[in-house]
């Protein structure tokens, strides 16, 4: 074994615990004021690449789409393949429809761009990813495609190579052929450029919006935070300052930014002449932390008035083709793993988590003002449905008592409180999002509560209180399922609009409780096979339909 990079292991970061819900005095204010940052947010998402692996039916219905329909992301950023024929788009799509569910929008972009080396001119490659796009458009339905760019962080030859051999020119020059083609064809995809990563090379976003503005629909850039531990206070008022930078230039042009990729410190090495790709604080005690640190950066980019970003990534990647860069390569970057059958969750899967369900786009971003700077505050307004989320991580080494002035809302709904704490992460083996912990309710538009030390912590009036109709028709048959005898559990299909998914429940008790040790498993189908039944009685199964709120059936 031969490992060339060490992963260093941080400090232990401490927080204290408690509640002053019943101090009359606020230690801090928080002051969510109706004047607008952006009138233009698209939402919180997540680098999709598990299409590009094929996962099986069993995968996909029990673990992405049960996931991706309750973490509920409205942008993602989705790997495409130019050298993908219409059948390899017609699976990619099947693996894609959850974000027609979720009416996710897409930003696509291009991995394995030196493949246009095969291609007997510049234009005939352009020509073959156009036809691609207009089929995942016209014929597949894929009518959220909104932006694209030709090469993943300016890389063709090798990784950023576009702008390490100075061919910028080159760069721009291909985008004029896509916009040709794209505007020939009348299809309404905006191109993106430079999609740049880390800042030291963000300088080609500025010469993209001197030099090919015209042809430029969107701005874009990424960044890893690999200069600041997780400990770090100054963190937050350098990502802040840059998402400005990136937005205010975009502004100038009347164009968005979109932050591609981000994500913590990254740790790269060889075992066994496989490369590990991931960040560097998996499975070590410091993991819990990551979600605060990525609530930052996600409160940052939302205050700096950029329009979307998406976490890097969805899921691991358990195996990436040989490059003649890296060879065979493993990804760990996901929020829950892709370890064979093993596919539970990390922990910042329950704080990035918050953000993507509540924080949603069409948006407003509100101005918020606080009386202590290590309160980080972000507040939105959903222009689809009017609701109100507040997103706050305490970096207080205590907890917090604050008042909150919500003079940007009129409505008097209650606010469902989450809790992200990485002392106590509220931890599922089949990736169920944490309930709300309590209501709290408005008082002249002002209510008082506490914020853990060391937290995230979520307002919303982004729900309903409706639960969805209890499933009916469960039927239970025992027969074979991969060569394992397995009971096979069908129901009726639930038929409200904002149904999420279904939790399956056994016991060997007729009265199946519902409590965590009893749920075996989760699908947006309405089939459930448990092969885990050999050499044992016949069970009792109750299945509950579960809805976007998080309300379930009875």
């Amino acid at each position: 074994m031969k490992i060339i990079f060490f992963i260093p292991i941080l400090s232990l970061l401490i927080s204290c615990s408690g509640n002053r819900s019943d101090i009359n005095e606020p230690d801090a204010s928080i002051l969510v004021t109706p004047e607008l940052l952006n009138e233009k947010f698209g939402g919180v998402g997540f680098h999709v690449i598990f299409h590009t692996r094929k996962p099986s039916k069993w995968h996909y219905e029990q673990v992405f789409a049960k996931r991706w329909r309750e973490l509920n992301p409205s942008f993602a950023r989705v790997n495409d393949n130019p050298e993908w024929t219409r059948a390899d788009l017609d699976q990619m799509s099947e693996y894609l429809d959850m974000m027609k569910n979720t009416n996710t929008e897409i930003y696509l972009t291009s991995f394995g761009v030196q493949s246009i080396h095969d291609y007997k001119t510049e234009g005939d490659y352009v020509k073959k990813e156009v036809d691609n796009m207009e089929y995942l458009i016209r014929d597949k339905g894929f009518e959220n495609i909104r932006y694209y760019c030709m090469t993943n962080e300016l890389s063709l030859d090798f990784w950023a190579s576009m702008v390490k051999n100075n061919e910028l020119d080159r760069f721009k020059r291909i985008h004029q052929l896509f916009y040709d083609e794209l505007d020939k064809r009348e299809l309404p995809v905006k191109l993106l450029a430079t999609d740049a990563s880390p800042f030291e090379y963000w300088h080609t976003i500025e010469w993209a919006a001197e030099n090919m503005d015209n042809i430029t629909g969107v701005y874009g850039g990424h960044h890893y935070i690999n200069s600041y531990h997780l400990d770090d206070l100054t963190f937050y008022g350098f990502f802040l300052d840059k998402m400005k930078w990136g937005a205010d230039l975009a502004r100038s042009k009347n164009k968005k930014f979109i932050m591609g990729e981000f994500g913590p410190k990254q740790g790269s090495f060889f075992i066994d002449s496989v490369y590990y790709d991931g960040m560097i604080y998996n499975n070590v005690p410091q993991e819990p932390y990551v979600g605060i640190q990525l609530s930052e950066a996600i409160i940052a980019q939302i205050n700096g008035g950029i329009y979307a970003s998406s976490y890097w990534t969805f899921s691991d990647i358990p195996g990436i083709p040989p490059s003649q860069e890296f060879g065979y390569r493993v990804n760990k970057w996901g929020v829950f793993k892709w370890y064979f059958d093993d596919h539970t969750t990390k922990p910042n899967y329950y704080a990035v988590g918050l953000l993507t369900r509540f924080f949603r786009g069409p948006a407003e971003v509100y101005q918020v003002n606080t009386s202590d700077t290590l309160l980080r505050v972000c507040a939105i307004k959903n222009l689809e449905n009017g609701s109100h989320s507040v997103a706050i991580v305490n970096r207080n080494r205590e907890p917090r008592y604050v008042k909150f002035e919500m003079n940007a809302t009129s409505e008097e709904k209650p606010f469902r409180k989450y809790i992200y704490d990485p002392e106590d992460v509220p931890f599922n083996y089949f990736g169920d999002m944490q309930g709300p912990s309590k209501k709290v309710f408005l008082k002249d538009r002002a209510f008082s509560d506490s914020i853990p030390a060391y937290s995230l912590v979520v307002y919303t009036t982004f729900y309903d209180e409706e639960p969805p109709a209890p499933v009916k028709g469960l039927t239970i048959v025992r027969k074979e399922v991969d060569q394992r005898e397995a009971e096979v559990l069908t129901w009726e299909s639930n038929q409200e609009e904002d149904l999420c998914y279904y939790r399956i429940y056994r016991s060997i008790d007729e009265n199946v409780e519902i409590i965590p040790r009893n749920e075996i498993g989760t699908t947006v189908s309405n089939e459930y096979a448990d092969k885990r039944i050999r050499n044992l009685p016949r069970f009792h199964y109750r299945v509950l339909a579960v809805d976007k709120s998080g309300n379930t059936s009875e």
